[in-house]
């Protein structure tokens, strides 16, 4: 009898199953299914592999009358069968953050919408989660970049201006010098002190996030997972493998989740009015 926690688990991984009609839902599937990644990808040379392994195992074991080969092989059997719905189970995880990115952006966005307040641009009907985070981290650094920009011209001008200086001289009498616009160089410090102690750091930590987020988007389906898959084959490394697979979901769905609903706020709180103080 399977173990209920187990079961349990089984059920809780298909529950995203439930929403087919999910505009992203072709796109979730095709990530963990689909040609590229899924079982047309890695994963599926990974399962095939296995199958060649349960094979060949069973085969040695019935000529030899072995009894640890035939183990072997029907341990491997049931294993597979369990990867295979972890599988099916994680597309329907990622069906399930579809619906909640759509529920999200029909809840909030579309109410904010029809209040005249500003609408998101990285929300449509068929987006992930991992591309609204990845949109999300690229228009901040974008917006910081600007700024950026902004604030090293600022601190040009007035150091510039700082340094203008006229003279006046008089026949007989001596010249007279004269920086009206010294004070530009206090101006122009503080304007530097901002840009690198604020802006400077906040645009490389942006920009490292945003890198980080476009890694997990491409690469955790198409590398971790086949990964994962290939250490539960062999009975030392499956408490590995099973941990890399926890570590590929949560890099994919988790991550993503956080930072879609602190990266809303850009939209949730910011108006045009706010965004054109900068420009």
């Amino acid at each position: 009898m399977m173990d209920p926690r187990k079961t349990a688990l089984i059920v809780l991984l298909m529950l995203g199953l439930v929403f087919p009609a999910m505009a992203c839902l072709d796109n979730a599937t095709e990530v963990i299914m689909g040609p590229d990644y899924g079982l047309g990808g890695l994963i599926g040379l990974v399962i095939a592999l296995t199958i060649m392994i349960i094979a060949t195992t069973y085969a040695i074991g019935s000529i030899t009358s072995n009894a640890h080969f035939t183990v072997f092989a029907k341990d491997e059997m049931y294993h597979l069968f369990f990867s295979i719905i972890i599988l099916i189970g994680m597309t329907g995880i990622v069906g399930t953050s579809c619906f909640v990115i759509d529920f999200f952006n029909t809840s909030v966005f579309d109410a904010l919408s029809s209040e005249g307040s500003l609408q998101s641009h990285c929300y449509n009907s068929g987006t992930t989660m991992q591309g609204v985070a990845s949109c999300y981290a690229a228009t901040a650094q974008s917006d910081a970049q600007r700024i950026a920009k902004i604030y090293i011209q600022q601190y040009i001008d007035n150091l510039m201006d700082s340094t203008f200086s006229w003279s006046l001289q008089l026949p007989v009498m001596n010249s007279y010098t004269s920086t009206a616009d010294s004070y530009k160089r206090i101006v122009s410090n503080q304007y530097d002190i901002i840009l690198n102690q604020f802006l400077i750091p906040a645009l490389l930590s942006i920009s490292m996030q945003k890198i980080g987020l476009d890694f997990i988007k491409e690469n955790v389906v198409q590398w971790f997972l086949p990964t994962a898959f290939l250490l539960r084959i062999f009975i030392p490394t499956r408490q590995m493998g099973n941990m890399l697979i926890a570590l590929s979901l949560g890099l994919y769905i988790i991550v993503p989740f956080l930072y879609v609903f602190n990266f809303a706020m850009y939209d949730a709180l910011l108006s045009k009015s706010d965004c054109a103080e900068f420009k």
